[in-house]
């Protein structure tokens, strides 16, 4: 790889929250420190898809890099070494990684217990965060007369899916809900793709 010597602190900061965030160990490990790395990877692997810088402030030659976890939440500070204080080639400059309001690490029946609350308390926001715009539909067409009494029965997953099932305790009717592992994994905001209304 060509040498990163001369790129600034920012664009250094933004290639290696990518490389986390897509799971390229190899970059990641190029553009930070092995301590950093491991705080990195330690935390998610991989770190998501929806960090998004929101601050840059520098200090004693290196500069810090705060971004936001739009899907889920909390905040990662990134150390970098400014231009000029690097090592040959460039490469390891990132040396501190710091979390804070860590994202919330929702597994899949968390996340689907989260949308059949949302939904059932008539919470258009945050259903739509929770599931994809075609579940959304299927789950407005679903009756909400009873919609505070679904109980969750069982969960089994299948094909990077999980599927969590819901019994209405009033109308006996199910609601299946299917969450994408890898969605959940990358920190996406709709990881519930499907629902089956019986």
């Amino acid at each position: 790889m060509a040498p990163v010597t001369n790129l600034s602190a920012v664009a250094y900061a933004d290639r290696l929250v990518r490389a986390w965030g897509s799971g390229d160990t190899a970059a990641a490990n190029c553009y930070a420190s092995a301590t950093t790395s491991r705080a990195l990877f330690g935390q998610a692997s991989p770190g998501g898809i929806h960090w998004r810088r929101v601050s840059t402030e520098g200090a004693a030659g290196t500069i810090y890099v705060t971004y936001h976890d739009d899907a889920r939440g909390g905040n990662l500070t990134v150390g970098v070494q400014n231009v000029g204080l690097r090592s040959a080639g460039g490469w390891h400059a990132a040396s501190t990684a710091r979390f804070s309001n860590e994202p919330k690490a929702w597994n899949a029946v968390q996340w689907s217990d989260n949308l059949i609350r949302a939904w059932g308390r008539g919470d258009a926001k945050w259903t739509a965060y929770y599931a994809t715009p075609a579940a959304v539909r299927t789950l407005h067409g679903v009756p909400t007369t009873n919609s505070a009494h679904w109980t969750r029965i069982g969960s089994e997953g299948a094909a990077g899916t999980t599927y969590v099932t819901y019994r209405n305790d009033v109308t006996r009717h199910t609601l299946v809900i299917g969450v994408s592992n890898v969605g959940l994994s990358q920190g996406d905001a709709h990881a519930a793709y499907t629902v089956r209304y019986h």
